[in-house]
């Protein structure tokens, strides 16, 4: 019913995001054995505001580069063509929604998460020993996108939904829980939907889909398990707690994504050392 009610208030809403035109052809591009870094460089380079912002994150603690990046060539060179990709998708996408900055939800915080759960799920899926369904470059994507229907409903639903996070933020409760009390359903409905739109692979919808649960679903879809994992260490890390961060993933999910717990400490001390430098 949520998702059959998601559905009629979307297809009715005038704003909805496209996939930007610049991953769709850096995506384009990377299937031509012909094209190389240098060339997907120069195309990002193109679009000044974005190639600045690519080079803002590729120069970011995170990817631990020996020295700073000056050109969107350098970078693509430095970090190969799977991350650029990445990174140009992080900007490509923050850049569509930077207008709502002044419409009542903390942009920068909540790409910062965002980043740090594309992160986090990018390094357990590099870790793991067995098939989790995706490669590391698509955890990367389902962890930036997994709340992108917040943005997609502030934009559309306006003062309703900021009423809506208002509320979970006054009475300390579950942003989807006030979500599907006015709206009858939630972010991550939304979120899946616009994945589907934008052809990303069906388990990347399925994760966005059911990032928050049901318990059933996280069991037992090893990419929805990872992504959920993810997002909750973390939270937990932003918070301060780092031993509950370590202690998300109990023996079941570990078995199933076939890491360690040594592989979760190492994964919630990177996150650690990111959430004060993680750059967008």
């Amino acid at each position: 019913m949520s998702t059959f009610r998601a559905k009629q208030i979307i297809s009715k809403c005038p704003n909805l995001p496209t996939l930007p035109a610049i991953v769709q052809k850096v995506s384009q591009m990377l299937q031509d054995p012909n094209v190389g870094t240098l060339e997907i460089g120069q195309l990002v380079a193109q679009d000044p505001p974005l190639a600045a912002r690519v080079l803002k994150i590729a120069n970011s603690p995170y990817y631990g580069l020996r020295e700073r990046c000056v050109s969107t060539e350098q970078a693509s060179a430095v970090l190969g063509l799977k991350v650029l990709r990445n990174v140009v998708t992080a900007a490509a996408v923050m850049r569509q929604f930077s207008h709502l900055s002044d419409r009542g939800i903390d942009l920068d915080a909540m790409w910062k998460h965002s980043i740090l759960v594309a992160q986090a799920a990018t390094q357990l899926a590099r870790r793991s020993r067995g098939g989790v369904g995706l490669t590391p470059e698509e955890f990367y994507t389902c962890g930036l996108l997994h709340d992108i229907g917040k943005l997609v409903l502030l934009e559309n639903v306006g003062d309703e939904y900021i009423t809506i996070l208002e509320r979970a933020q006054r009475d300390g409760l579950p942003l989807q829980t006030c979500e599907r009390d006015v709206l009858l359903f939630d972010h991550t409905d939304v979120g899946s939907m616009i994945a589907v739109q934008w052809g990303l692979p069906a388990a990347i919808a399925t994760a966005i889909q059911f990032h928050h649960g049901p318990r059933e679903a996280v069991e037992l879809d090893p990419v929805v398990s990872l992504v959920a994992h993810a997002n909750l260490l973390v939270k937990r890390v932003q918070a301060g707690n780092l031993s509950a961060a370590a202690s998300s993933f109990d023996p079941a999910t570990t078995r199933m994504l076939a890491v360690t717990p040594e592989d979760v400490t190492q994964v919630v001390t990177l996150v650690a050392e990111q959430v004060a430098t993680a750059s967008v």
